[in-house]
């Protein structure tokens, strides 16, 4: 970073020595300011001097460019050219913010303005060419005439492609990290709502007078359904994603899913044969709606039933979630959990839709996954 924002009044010697490992640009920023401006040498320069100069600007890989304090460009070396898209034989005196991609004016202004008032300025901005977006680091500082009035602009404009790329990558890096933990935290909470709703389910089927097996054994039962379930969620369907071989019925894993809830949830509805690539998004689905529905619906209540009703048509796979029995709804929550948003993000991701709403028998959640199915079959 710069650390003097005064004005820099350039050297009247063409400086040839620049420590091109520095981050900093204000020595390379004080050898282009020699070559570029010619006229502020007290003998002008002679035509083979002129030449030399022209071409050690245009060797150079950074963008070099003299503005005037009003923003118009008077020069610009050959990767300038380039990178804004100005024939070299042009005759300049274009305006330069127009140049650049719209979403960078206000800060390209922003520097100007600072720059022909005398101070030195930086922005991050980018260019767009048929190779493609470059996004580059501009330093504009002003040159002062004898007055101590600015005399130009010179703006250096280096390539730090690269550099921002790695730099989104990493924040996206970490970015996922903190959601990997957060989401962590929400299932390992989950997890102990669940269990202890199967506990009190558990209990009062095994209560029952017709009941075959004691509390412990049905909740055994309903750990290890609950345990298939969460397999086949995060089971690894990358090899066949491709071929779409791993086929699997949409009541069987709607089925597979809610089994630790009993004869409490019932599917209904056509069948067909739901894609690999679509099985995880319509479990994690399932699975947190029957965590929310353990812990604020209608299977948390002693005569609380779910409903899945399932339709297919084409390719489109439509499913309705319907709770009945649960506590009275008064009214929509007014911001949605964790879990909730993760699904939404996925069910997103894979081309779906989800719409709640909060009835006060209980919530329906209406889910369409345009392209879910491979093969229709059985009942329609």
């Amino acid at each position: 970073m710069i650390e003097d924002d005064r004005p820099v009044v350039l050297p009247v010697a063409i400086i040839l020595c620049a420590d091109w490992r520095k981050d900093d640009m204000e020595t390379p920023v004080e050898a282009y300011g020699s070559v570029a401006f010619p006229g502020v040498l007290s003998t002008p320069p002679d035509l083979p001097q002129l030449i030399l100069q022209k071409a050690m600007l245009d060797a150079t890989p950074d963008c070099i460019k003299m503005i005037s304090a009003c923003g118009r460009l008077l020069m610009m070396n050959k990767a300038g050219c380039l990178a804004l898209g100005v024939a070299e034989d042009s005759g300049f005196g274009m305006p330069w913010i127009p140049l650049l991609p719209e979403d960078v004016h206000q800060s390209g202004l922003a520097a100007l303005g600072r720059a022909a008032n005398g101070e030195n300025a930086r922005f991050h901005g980018k260019s767009e060419s048929a190779e493609g977006t470059k996004y580059w680091d501009n330093l504009l500082t002003p040159v002062m005439d004898s007055s101590g009035g600015v005399q130009f602009i010179l703006c250096v404009s280096r390539d730090v492609t690269e550099k921002t790329i790695l730099e989104w990558e990493l924040e996206g890096a970490i970015n996922r990290e903190k959601l990997l933990s957060k989401e962590m935290r929400h299932r390992v909470k989950n997890l102990f709502s669940v269990v202890s709703g199967l506990i009190v389910i558990a209990e009062k089927e095994a209560a029952a007078e017709d009941a075959p097996e004691d509390a412990t054994c049905i909740l055994r039962e309903k750990l290890e359904a609950l345990s298939r379930a969460t397999d086949a969620a995060f089971v690894d369907n990358k090899s066949m994603a491709d071929t779409d071989t791993g086929l699997i019925g949409v009541q069987s894993l709607v089925n597979s899913v809610l089994r630790p809830y009993g004869s409490r949830c019932a599917v209904v509805g056509g069948d067909a044969l739901l894609r690999s690539v679509m099985m995880t998004t319509l479990t994690l689905f399932l699975h947190e709606l029957a965590t929310n529905s353990v812990k604020y619906g209608a299977l948390g209540s002693d005569s609380g039933q779910v409903t899945v009703r399932c339709a297919a048509e084409n390719a489109s796979l439509d499913l309705t979630w319907l709770e009945v029995g649960g506590p009275k709804i008064s009214t929509s929550p007014k911001s949605e959990g964790f879990g909730s948003e993760m699904i939404d993000r996925i069910v997103r991701s894979a081309g779906g839709t989800i719409n709640r709403t909060w009835h006060s028998e209980g919530l329906v959640v209406d889910l369409c996954l345009p392209s879910a199915i491979q093969l229709q079959h059985l009942n329609s």
